[in-house]
């Protein structure tokens, strides 16, 4: 791992008078896994969404690729290939698995489908059903069909907000070996996880939210070793 892919520093974001984060700092090395760890409200999701373009920020920045991208839209983030799944999935029920894969591409230049092709054999169930409604698909499945989406776009860096949410505890480990195969590929991955344990046997560094800061960081493993830091902030399963 060589530099960082990502480098946020000093992110405050807020709904009119709500703070939802303050002050948050962290950076993802080339090819890591770096996961953002923390009860629900302490304010991972937003500080995804302003990375991702989805929400202004009320200050500090954000540097993609070498690049200030604060104030860049969503949809050129995508292009450049900062991607997020989203949590909740937003896959589109109506359309086929193939259409929203096809949805995924929309900002690459040229034909998506040689990565769509690649989807496929990296998730054989999307394969088996293709031409099937999305709405169809069990919530494992809806999950694996987003994550694929996020990826036909060909992203450097990719984030993901609560990709267990939901599922049952087989498919929990599916997803996270999906997760971890991806960063093997050399992907970066920013990953949002309330299951605290999972999410730090996977990363190469944690950092650990509440109240909307970070108040703990380091390499997954010895989080997850640190009683202290099990007792007062990680009491999720």
């Amino acid at each position: 791992m060589t530099g960082a892919a990502l480098v946020v520093e000093g992110l405050s974001v807020s709904y009119g008078r709500v703070q939802a984060a303050r002050g948050v700092s962290f950076e993802a090395p080339a090819g890591s896994l770096i996961t953002l760890v923390g009860a629900n409200g302490a304010g991972k999701t937003s500080v995804l969404s302003a990375v991702a373009g989805l929400l202004k920020p009320k200050g500090g920045r954000v540097v993609f690729d070498g690049r200030d991208v604060t104030r860049q839209p969503a949809h050129r983030l995508v292009g450049a290939g900062l991607v997020l799944v989203p949590e909740g999935r937003e896959i589109l029920g109506g359309l086929t698995v193939h259409e929203n894969l096809q949805l995924g591409g929309w900002q690459r230049s040229g034909s998506s489908g040689g990565r769509i092709a690649e989807m496929y054999e990296l998730f054989p169930v999307l394969a088996e059903r293709r031409g099937a409604p999305a709405s169809s698909l069990s919530g494992g499945e809806q999950q694996m069909l987003a994550i694929a989406r996020a990826l036909v776009a060909d992203p450097s860096v990719l984030m993901m907000d609560e990709p267990s949410m939901g599922l049952a505890p087989r498919i929990v480990d599916e997803v996270f070996n999906v997760i971890a195969a991806i960063r093997d590929t050399g992907t970066t991955v920013v990953l949002v996880e309330q299951n605290a344990r999972r999410a730090l046997r996977v990363a190469d560094h944690g950092y650990v939210m509440e109240t909307g800061e970070i108040v703990h960081d380091g390499p997954g493993l010895e989080l997850l070793a640190d009683e202290r830091v099990v007792q007062a902030y990680l009491g999720i399963d």
